[in-house]
């Protein structure tokens, strides 16, 4: 059982104008992982417009981030 003071954390990167694959370089770098990438209207180059988890906050190693890019 995981207590609280052996839980690492992580600060969420800035992800929104980054393509797909520049986001999940991004988490990955960071520790953690992609999630749901739900896709908005039609672009020849689709960027990230919003992330379940807030930039710049702190979350636990291996948080899954979903994204809506459009």
């Amino acid at each position: 059982m995981e207590t609280l003071s052996s839980i690492r954390l992580t600060r969420v990167p800035t992800l929104a104008g980054k393509t797909p694959a520049e986001a999940a370089a991004a988490l990955r770098a960071a520790g953690l992982e992609l999630g749901v990438i739900r896709e908005i209207g039609a672009s020849t180059r689709p960027t990230v417009r919003e992330q379940s988890t807030l930039a710049q906050t702190v979350a636990p190693v291996g948080t899954r981030v979903n994204l809506l890019v459009g």
